[in-house]
């Protein structure tokens, strides 16, 4: 089910055209398991998914916070007026011009005095908008592939809900909980592995463009030195964590295997028959680039 669609079934506008364009990408891909989509771009610059992308952005706490090239969601719609912006924006995409800018990095302090600062990356307003639009575009088509162990910036899915699934299993004997956290997940992604999985689902070659346009756009850091990026999603980029989960579909995809239809742990015989020999059986939540695995060893 897309993000937008409202609880209960209404929209107008923009907003209409958009969920039925995500109803329409996530009912075909459910359709077909090894489709791959070879016309997206008209989709992602198409004047509404840039007007919902920007009224995304707009809405973002981060909007007020320039990126390298100074601009603010406020300048735009003040200074200089969203419907000529974005269709500029428009006309550099369907032309190949646009190029993304590099993302401004700021380091904050972390919370807790211990002195220690994490990195916050902040793209420009423009950026901002096509990764949203891209966004919009492309999460209904992933989402029909992911798997239900995954909570971490999902449609309709929280960290509650992760915790209440692990609950769930506690009270099902599952005794033991590891919790493992996959260092500096969105960091140290590899590019090639990321799109080589993209790329079983996306084959409009322009769409593959403007995603690795994003992974190479680089770091301007706080000394003004520019820095490659040669892993990693975008430092504060609101396609990240969609890329993320891309990528961490195949962790899921081999840890849940043993659950699949024929799987080793698949009926509640074959579980049973794991504990005789005194095998565990385990259960997988994950929440972004952290896991949980709920075990039982009888």
């Amino acid at each position: 089910m897309p993000e937008d669609a409202p609880p209960n079934g209404g929209a107008s506008g923009p907003r209409a055209r958009v969920l039925e364009m995500q109803t329409k990408l996530h009912r075909w891909t459910v359709a077909d398991p090894g489709r791959r989509f070879d016309d997206l771009f008209n989709f992602v610059h198409d004047p509404t998914t840039l007007l919902m992308a920007f009224d995304r952005v707009a809405g973002n706490r981060g909007a007020r916070t320039p990126g390298v090239d100074g601009l603010t969601a406020t300048d735009v719609e003040e200074s200089i007026g969203v419907p000529g912006f974005l269709n500029d924006l428009r006309v550099a995409l369907k032309d190949g011009s646009f190029r993304p800018l590099p993302v401004r990095e700021r380091s904050i302090p972390k919370p807790g005095g211990s002195g220690k600062v994490r990195k916050l990356g902040i793209p420009t307003i423009a950026d901002r908008i096509v990764q949203a639009a891209l966004k919009l575009v492309l999460e209904p088509i992933f989402e029909a592939d992911f798997k239900p162990v995954s909570y971490g910036f999902r449609p309709r899915r929280r960290a509650q809900d992760a915790i209440a699934e692990i609950h769930y299993f506690g009270t099902r004997g599952y005794r033991w909980v590891l919790d493992a956290d996959i260092e500096a997940c969105f960091d140290s992604i590899d590019h090639t592995a990321l799109m080589d999985r993209v790329r079983l689902r996306v084959k409009d070659k322009r769409v593959l463009a403007l995603v690795k346009a994003f992974l190479k756009a680089g770091i301007l850091n706080e000394l003004g030195e520019n820095k490659e990026t040669l892993t990693g999603t975008p430092q504060g980029g609101i396609l990240s964590p969609l890329l993320a989960n891309i990528a961490l579909t195949v962790l899921d995809e081999h840890l849940h295997e043993s659950w699949e239809p024929g799987g080793t742990m698949s009926t509640e015989g074959k579980r049973a028959y794991r504990r005789r020999k005194g095998r565990p059986t385990w259960r997988l939540v994950r929440y972004v680039g952290r896991l949980r695995c709920p075990g039982a060893w009888h």
